[in-house]
């Protein structure tokens, strides 16, 4: 992830020295009673699950991790899909299903060091693991009406929501008129999903281990009588040799018999790899053709490229862009009366090749 500014440092750069709201000011941001607040921050959600591991130790009951999640590669395909379409769209404003003559500078550009492509792309990845993406406001005079003027994504673990339900920075309440709080679609998959990512990290694992270990389990069962065997040494001789150590070859005496337990599952290795991927596109609402993984009797059938990003866009991409779009559609990102919108229109359409002109043959 690139590196941030301190999320102080970025409210004050954005509202040009504009003090940050001091608790307990009235026109501090606020999560409006229609929405839950984002989880881990309340008595519910990853909260929960911190209190149980502190109780029963880690493991299942640790909290999953974005970090985790992009250790599995149909997560991280998910997620560079979804950028990779979505970034990319300029945004426009709109009255109805025209588009305005005049559009706002912010919707295009950023006055700081990231582009207006990293601004969305973080916001994507924001709503799609944690449900909730935060933007930073500057705006214009009060007698202009109190224009948006400048957004900048807030870094997730920078900013957070307090006891109360408003958002804080620095543990300092920060004021509505700086704030943007964007609603994703669903609850997050660390949250939302998170036992399907940790089953895919399991089985991601159990292959990794095959491919160390590919020759069959192995019980060294000691024939002896000697209560002070210690089989140590000879299990690690065995285990080198199953890696490829001195050629594989390994040694028994006369008091242990080497006992083959079984093997490694071809169809958990393969077809449970594949049907974690299935989970996952299922999960992040997009088509499983799109994470190279196939549906049980699925076949393979032929579709142009506009009609491909034209299905991703309407069965996927648009779930997350119909919520940013939405949140920026509000009275505070946009003059009453207006919309905000992606523009689709360079993603859906081709453009011919260039050919040159006619030749005689």
């Amino acid at each position: 992830m690139l590196s941030m500014p301190t999320l102080s440092d970025l409210f004050r750069t954005v509202v040009l020295g504009q003090p940050l709201a001091k608790s307990p000011n009235p026109q501090a941001a606020r999560v409006t009673p229609q929405l839950e607040a984002p989880a881990g921050w309340t008595s519910g959600g990853q909260l929960n699950t911190i209190v149980w591991a502190d109780v029963f130790g880690a493991g299942d009951y640790a909290p999953l991790t974005r970090a985790a999640a992009m250790a599995v590669p149909a997560v991280a395909r998910l997620r560079h899909l979804l950028v990779a379409t979505i970034a990319p769209l300029p945004l426009i404003q709109l009255t109805g299903d025209a588009q305005d003559p005049t559009q706002p500078g912010w919707m295009t550009r950023t006055d700081g060091t990231l582009s207006p492509w990293h601004r969305m792309a973080w916001t994507i990845d924001d709503c799609l693991f944690f449900g909730w993406s935060l933007w930073a406001g500057k705006r214009g005079a009060v007698t202009d009406g109190n224009p948006l003027l400048e957004c900048a994504r807030v870094p997730y673990d920078q900013w957070s929501v307090d006891t109360e339900g408003f958002i804080t920075v620095d543990d300092q309440r920060v004021r509505s008129d700086q704030a943007i709080l964007i609603p994703g679609p669903h609850g997050g998959l660390l949250d939302d999903s998170s036992t399907i990512i940790r089953l895919a990290g399991d089985n991601l694992q159990a292959a990794a281990n095959a491919a160390r270990n590919p020759n069959p389990n192995v019980n060294l069962h000691y024939e002896g009588d000697d209560p002070d065997f210690d089989p140590t040494d000879m299990i690690q001789a065995w285990s080198d040799a199953r890696r490829g150590l001195n050629g594989g070859v390994a040694y028994t005496n006369r008091w242990v018999t080497a006992e083959v337990m079984g093997s490694h599952l071809d169809k958990l290795l393969i077809e449970g790899r594949n049907a974690d991927a299935v989970d996952i596109a299922r999960a992040g609402s997009v088509p499983a053709a799109s994470l190279d993984a196939t549906n049980a009797g699925a076949s393979l059938t032929y579709e142009t490229t506009e009609g491909r990003n034209q299905q991703f866009l309407d069965t996927g991409a648009k779930l997350y862009m119909d919520a940013v779009a939405a949140r920026l559609s509000q009275d505070d990102c946009v003059p009453r009366g207006h919309r905000t919108a992606f523009d689709t229109t360079a993603f859906t359409s081709l453009t011919p090749s260039p050919t040159g002109g006619p030749t005689n043959e």
